[in-house]
């Protein structure tokens, strides 16, 4: 299995050396694929990278403080995305995190260099290999195995360059960006909310109030107790398959519930539908 890995500048183009190297020793049935080289904004791809990105199940990003913004990088992650489920396009974050993201690279599941997340990063290509994959308990062996010395690699090489003091993004973008988050799930909410119009409401109140003077008074029937639950029945409905359930005890009495027939039924009757006479 081929995995596309992308990179844009000389530290992240180290770091996906590192991983090109490292990966095989972990996974035999992965061939990773590395760029030759830092294509510039509006070099068109070669035939070469084109035909691997195609053949690629998994890409790989290299992202750093310095190529947060590459064009090059956002070119790369868009063609994976074009190429690739989303779930497959996969930026590795050094010495950033998530916070520090805007635009297009927000949209993927992005990996933290460190132990845990790198793990599931590996899974996941793992899981990708069908009836290559190595079991779990032998893919966590040959993880453990190996992880130092891929640890030691990149630390090396962020070691090269000294950790900028300045924030990347400022406070208020931060917020700007945390308060529009907040917008657009509250319109996601609004409208994956269905509507339920008032008149429903109006008649299962209608009957409900009815049916609680009728017993407060000690007025009418059996039945028409049960004339009265009969209107509540169908605004009651309504409201349930505007809310279908998924958890099969409440299903079962919802289903009960649509069985309800509204009728007396005494013994009497029970004996004389019993009787051959």
């Amino acid at each position: 299995m081929k995995v596309f890995i992308s990179w844009s500048g000389t530290q992240s183009k180290k770091l996906g050396e590192a991983i090109r190297d490292w990966l095989p020793g972990v996974i035999q049935s992965v061939t990773p694929y590395f760029t030759p080289a830092d294509i510039e904004k509006g070099t068109r791809w070669s035939a070469e990278i084109a035909k691997e990105l195609e053949g690629s199940q998994i890409g790989i990003i290299c992202v750093t403080r310095d190529n947060l913004h590459s064009d090059w990088i956002l070119f790369e992650a868009g063609a994976l995305s074009k190429s690739l489920a989303q779930s497959h396009v996969c930026p590795i974050l050094f010495g950033i995190t998530n916070t520090d993201l805007a635009g297009p690279l927000k949209q993927f599941q992005t990996t933290q260099f460190e132990k845990s997340d790198f793990h599931k990063l590996i899974s996941i290509i793992n899981s990708r290999l069908s009836e290559n994959k190595l079991p779990p308990k032998t893919l966590d062996v040959v993880f453990e195995k190996w992880w130092p010395d891929l640890e030691v690699k990149i630390n090396e090489i962020l070691a090269e360059t000294d950790e900028p003091t300045e924030p990347i993004r400022s406070d208020r973008e931060l917020l700007e960006e945390l308060l529009q988050l907040q917008r657009t799930a509250a319109r996601r909410q609004a409208v994956s909310r269905p509507g339920i119009p008032s008149g429903a409401f109006i008649d299962l109140l209608s009957a409900y109030i009815a049916l609680h003077d009728q017993q407060t008074s000690e007025d009418g029937t059996y039945q028409d107790t049960l004339d009265l639950l009969k209107e509540m029945h169908k605004p009651i409905q309504f409201i349930l398959n505007k809310y279908p359930s998924e958890v099969p005890a409440l299903r079962d009495l919802i289903d009960k519930f649509s069985s309800l027939n509204y009728t007396v039924y005494s013994e009497t009757q029970e004996e004389e539908e019993d009787s051959p006479f």
